[in-house]
């Protein structure tokens, strides 16, 4: 199995998951932070980036085992884990399944909720969700192969300019700095039958019970989407309360914005920093 990740700085490993459809460089705003004194590796997901190999099975536990195969490979015992939205679901099974090789967590806008059976990834993907979940089931990841060629977005073929424009458009992005968003757009990952499995785990996921029950010291970063219907912000708003009432283990922090909340506002980057460095005390690993 290989891994493929982009790192920066040196010290204690900190890993980065990105979200769907995105390198493990939509992490970079908080890489540079951290990498004045910590190892801030940026890894790509399996079957939907640049990472080699697949998750075992549609499993939390197969998608932990993953990771851990990582930090193995690293040579690294334990490490602080941050992830956005599916990258957060990587890493929240990391620190359920193997505490002891999870330093901190944070999570980036997932967890609380579970994920909606109409689930929105990019692209057409998102609306057959479901019924790809279900023929899975039935005739297996293989058999799912051919279907993949008709369901890119096609916004790939469009120059970065414009790409990035639209971004900004939809409320994904709010830096002034646009290099974050340029670089993260640089390479946009296909998805193949290997990312099948792991999106399939994040559906079939009870999120919710997996933070309830995580044992490290987590951040909650969650976006308030204040352009939603007001229904969404108290669904949003009661889960979170849920989580903090029933894990001491963890600490929130609202965003005013949409689902990329680490690119709504460049305090969010510098707060993930400040979580971790709280943690962190006595010589690296």
């Amino acid at each position: 199995m290989r891994f493929y990740d982009e790192s920066m700085g040196a010290g204690r490993p900190v890993v980065f998951l990105p979200g769907a459809g995105w390198p493990g460089r939509q992490g970079l705003i908080i890489g540079e932070l951290m990498a004045k004194t910590r190892l801030f590796a940026m890894l790509d997901l399996p079957g939907y980036g640049r990472s080699q190999g697949t998750v075992a099975s549609a499993s939390d536990r197969a998608v932990a085992d993953w990771l851990v195969s990582y930090l193995d490979a690293q040579g690294w015992p334990s490490a602080h884990v941050v992830g956005h939205s599916l990258g957060g679901y990587v890493a929240l099974t990391l620190a359920y399944y193997y505490p002891e090789r999870t330093d901190s967590l944070t999570l980036l806008d997932v967890g609380p909720m579970k994920v909606p059976r109409w689930h929105s990834q990019p692209g057409i993907f998102g609306y057959v969700v479901p019924f790809l979940s279900l023929a899975e089931r039935i005739v297996g990841v293989a058999g799912l192969a051919r279907m993949l060629n008709g369901l890119d977005s096609g916004n790939a073929q469009e120059p970065l300019e414009i790409r990035m424009q639209q971004y900004v458009d939809k409320g994904v992005y709010r830096l002034s700095d646009h290099r974050y968003l340029a670089l993260a757009l640089d390479y946009e990952p296909q998805l193949d039958v290997g990312g099948l499995t792991l999106l399939f785990a994040m559906y079939r996921s009870d999120l919710p019970r997996l933070l309830q029950r995580v044992r490290v010291p987590t951040l909650l970063v969650y976006a308030t989407r204040p352009s939603g219907s007001p229904s969404i912000q108290e669904r949003i708003q009661k889960a979170v309360g849920r989580a903090l009432a029933r894990n001491p283990n963890l600490e929130s922090l609202a965003v005013n914005g949409g689902h990329y909340v680490h690119w709504m506002e460049s305090g969010v980057a510098q707060a993930i920093v400040r979580h971790i460095d709280k943690l962190d005390s006595g010589p690296p690993h």
